[in-house]
C-alpha cells in the first residue's frame, strides 16, 4: 500500500464532491462562526483556533446532499438546512474536544488540541458549550425534529463512551460489542445528519429513514477505516498520532479479528503486553502489536467488513434517489470506501 498517494486520492475525491455544493458549505462556515460567537474572549479564541483546523466537513456535506432537490432544472438547498449543517458540525466538534480531553491528546487536525492549548477545564466547558449552542440554535429555529434526532444522538454517543471505557484494555471484547460502540459513537451522527437533511427536502422527505440507513452504513465504514488508519496511517497526513488506540487501551476491529485468528502462543504474548497500563510502555510495544494485527489477518478482515458496509450504504438509496443527487451520494460513499484501496 502506498499510503501517501491513497490519502491524496481520497482528499481529491472529497474536494471534487464538495465543489458541487461549495457555496452552501461556505454559508455553513459562516453560520458556524455566527453561532459560536460568544461573550467570553476565551470562547472566541477557542472557536478561532478550532476553525484554523482542517475539518473535512463530511457530516455537513452529507446533510446538504440529502437536503438538495431539483426545481426548474436547478439544484436547490433549503436555507434551514444550512443552519442544521452548522449545528451538526458543532456537535461533531464537541465530541472531538471531549475525546481529546479524555485521551489527554496533544494534537488534533495538525494543531494543538484544545486541552493542550487552553487547558483541560476550558476543553470540557467548550465541548458542553458547543453541544448546548447546537441544540439551542435548532430550537430557536423551530426545528423540533432535528433537535430530537441530535439529542438522541448525543445520548447514544455518551453511552458509547461509557461502553468504550468499560471495555478499555479488554482483549475479549466481542465484535458485536465493538459494532455497537462505533454505531453509537460515530455512525449515529452521520445517520441523523442524513435524516435531518432528507427531512428538510420537500421532494424526498418521505425517504428520510432510507437516507438514515445510508448514513448509518456510511458511518460504520468511516469509523472502521479510521481504526485501520491507526495501524497503517501516517500521523502527519492524518493530523493525529497513530497507535493511539493501543496506547489508550481501545481495542478496535483490526485487533479483535487478529486476536480471534491467532494461535495460543501469539495470544499469550499480546496478552502480556496488554496488561501494561503505562502509556509510554504501551507505545514501546506498538510495533509488535502492529505486526501481530497485520500477520494474523486483522487488517484484511477489517477491510472486508468496511467494504461490506459500503455496499449496504449504496444499496440503501437505490430505490429512492435518481439523477445527479444519486451520483453525488455515490461519490460520498466511494470517498469513504476508497480510503481502503
Amino acid at each position: 500500500m502506498v499510503f501517501m498517494s491513497l490519502m491524496d486520492h481520497e482528499r481529491i475525491k472529497l474536494i471534487t464532491l464538495q465543489k458541487k455544493i461549495g457555496p452552501a458549505l461556505q454559508k455553513v462556515d459562516a453560520e458556524f462562526r455566527r453561532i459560536t460567537d460568544g461573550d467570553s474572549p476565551m470562547t472566541r479564541a477557542i472557536c478561532e483556533h478550532i476553525l484554523r483546523g482542517t475539518s473535512k466537513k463530511f457530516r455537513p456535506t452529507l446533510l446538504l446532499l440529502a437536503a438538495q432537490y431539483e426545481q426548474d432544472g436547478r439544484l436547490l438547498i433549503a436555507d434551514e438546512a444550512l443552519g442544521a449543517a452548522a449545528c451538526v458540525e458543532l456537535v461533531h466538534t464537541a465530541t472531538l474536544i471531549h475525546d481529546d480531553f479524555i485521551d489527554e491528546a496533544l494534537t488534533r487536525r495538525g494543531l494543538p488540541s484544545v486541552n493542550e492549548k487552553f487547558g483541560s477545564s476550558a476543553a470540557l466547558i467548550m465541548g458542553d458549550y458547543l453541544y448546548s449552542k447546537a441544540l439551542h440554535t435548532l430550537c430557536a429555529q423551530g426545528q423540533a425534529h432535528a433537535v430530537e434526532l441530535l439529542a438522541r444522538t448525543t445520548v447514544l454517543m455518551s453511552e458509547a463512551e461509557m461502553l468504550q471505557l468499560e471495555h478499555r484494555f479488554d482483549l475479549g471484547i466481542s465484535e458485536e460489542r465493538y459494532m455497537q460502540i462505533i454505531y453509537q459513537k460515530t455512525a449515529s451522527l452521520i445517520e441523523n445528519s442524513c435524516r435531518i437533511g432528507a427531512g428538510m427536502n420537500p421532494v424526498l422527505a418521505s425517504a428520510e429513514k432510507d437516507f438514515g440507513t445510508f448514513g448509518a452504513r456510511t458511518g460504520m465504514v468511516f469509523q472502521i477505516t479510521d481504526d485501520i488508519f491507526d495501524y497503517l496511517g501516517d500521523a502527519r497526513r492524518l493530523g493525529k498520532p497513530t497507535g493511539q488506540d493501543w496506547e489508550e487501551g481501545r481495542i478496535t476491529l483490526p485487533l479483535i479479528a487478529a486476536w480471534r485468528n491467532a494461535d495460543e502462543q501469539s495470544r499469550a504474548r499480546i496478552s502480556r503486553l496488554a496488561e501494561e497500563r503505562d502509556t509510554r510502555r504501551r507505545a514501546e510495544s506498538w510495533p509488535e502489536v502492529k505486526a501481530f494485527v497485520t500477520e494474523c489477518g486483522g487488517i484484511d478482515y477489517s477491510f472486508a467488513k468496511a467494504r461490506e458496509f459500503g455496499e449496504e450504504a449504496k444499496a440503501a438509496l437505490g430505490p429512492v434517489v435518481s439523477g445527479p443527487q444519486k451520483d453525488l451520494l455515490a461519490v460520498a460513499v466511494e470517498y469513504v470506501i476508497n480510503r481502503l484501496n
